[in-house]
C-alpha cells in the first residue's frame, strides 16, 4: 500500500475508494494529504453505477483520481464477493475514464461459499490493474509478507522506492518451500475451521442481538460487518474496553462521508468457537447497559 501510494499520491490528488474499506488505508491516504472519494457499496461490493456518476462529476470539474481502490473478493469489511459481470463492467469503466484500478486481493483464498472469481488483475487486457496480496491472511501475520503484481512501467518505478534495506529473504525461502508443497492441503485445512468460526460468529450475534443486528453471514475471510442502528459503536468501544471486549467501529474503517456509525467489525480468526460465544454475550450485555439495545425481552434467533 504505501510504495504504490508512494509512487502515484502526492499531496492534493484524488483517489477513490470504497466507502467503507480497509481502516489503515484512510490513514496512509490522510497522511499523503489525498482527497478521498468514497464509492457506495452494495451485496456485491463497490457499485458500478455510482462510480460512473462519481468518475463523471470529476471529469467535469477537470479531476482525474489517481485509481480505484478494491477489495473485490471478501471485501474489507463487509465480507462480499464481486460477482465476475461486476469485475468485467468495473475494469470497463475504468479503462474508459483512464482511471487505474489498485485491487487489494489479501483475503481472496478464504472463500469458502462457491468458486472464487478471477483476480481483476487477471481479467485486465490493459495492463492498468496493480494487484497486491498477502500471506498475513492465510498462513501468519509475523510473517510481514506481502506481493505486488503490476506492468514493469510502474514495478520499475516502483522498485526504487523501497526503503526497507531488503525484505528478510529467509522467510520469503520459507515460505516458497511451504507454499510450493503444502498451499492446496492448508487452504483446504483452513478453510472448514475459519467457516466454523464464522458460523459461530454469525449464530452468537443472531442469539444476543436478535433483530437489533442487521448482516448478512459472509462468504469467506476472518470478520463479520454489523450494524446495530441507534448504537454509536465508536462509544460502544470506549465502554467495552476495559472490560476486554474489543472490535473495528465503523467509523475507524469508513469514508468520512459514510453512514457507518453504527456499525461494527468482528473478527473471528484467532478465538475459538466458545471464546467467540461468550465475547459476543459479553457485547451484547455491555451494549444493552450503555444503549438499552438490544432490548432483553427483544431477542430473538433467526
Amino acid at each position: 500500500l504505501d510504495l504504490v501510494n508512494a509512487l502515484l499520491v502526492e499531496r492534493g490528488d484524488t483517489v477513490i475508494i470504497e466507502e467503507s474499506s480497509y481502516g489503515g488505508m484512510f490513514g496512509k491516504l490522510g497522511r499523503r494529504g489525498a482527497n478521498i472519494v468514497g464509492a457506495p457499496l452494495d451485496a456485491d461490493g463497490i457499485s458500478v453505477d455510482a462510480l460512473e456518476r462519481i468518475l463523471g462529476d470529476l471529469s467535469a470539474k477537470g479531476i482525474t483520481p489517481k485509481y480505484v481502490f478494491t477489495i473485490p473478493t471478501v471485501q474489507n469489511p463487509t465480507g462480499s464477493v464481486m460477482p465476475v459481470e461486476r469485475r468485467e463492467a468495473l475494469l470497463k469503466l475504468c479503462a474508459a475514464h483512464g482511471v487505474p484500478i489498485f485491487e487489494d486481493e489479501c483475503y481472496a483464498d478464504l472463500v469458502w461459499s462457491g468458486g472464487r472469481p478471477a483476480s481483476l488483475r487477471g481479467m485486465d487486457q490493459t495492463g492498468s490493474v496493480i494487484h497486491i496480496g498477502s500471506f498475513s491472511k492465510n498462513l501468519a501475520p509475523a510473517l510481514r509478507l506481502g506481493y505486488l503484481v503490476a506492468d514493469w512501467p510502474v514495478m520499475s518505478r516502483i522498485l526504487p522506492l523501497k526503503g526497507d534495506a531488503g525484505t528478510n529473504a529467509l522467510s520469503q525461502m520459507v515460505v516458497a518451500e511451504y507454499f510450493g508443497q503444502h498451499y492446496d492441503a492448508h487452504i483446504a485445512g483452513l478453510l472448514p475451521r475459519l467457516r466454523a468460526k464464522a458460523e459461530a460468529m454469525v449464530d452468537a450475534v443472531a442469539r444476543e442481538f436478535g433483530t437489533a443486528a442487521e448482516f448478512t453471514a459472509p462468504q469467506g475471510g476472518i470478520f463479520l460487518w454489523v450494524r446495530i442502528p441507534g448504537v454509536d459503536t465508536s462509544k460502544l468501544f470506549q465502554a467495552a474496553a476495559p472490560d476486554g471486549v474489543h472490535f473495528n467501529p465503523g467509523a475507524e474503517w469508513s469514508w468520512a462521508g459514510a453512514d457507518a456509525g453504527d456499525c461494527l467489525r468482528l473478527c473471528f480468526a484467532l478465538p475459538s468457537e466458545d471464546e467467540i460465544h461468550a465475547g459476543v454475550a459479553q457485547l451484547a450485555e455491555i451494549c444493552r447497559r450503555e444503549t438499552g439495545i438490544p432490548a432483553r425481552s427483544g431477542n430473538v434467533a433467526h
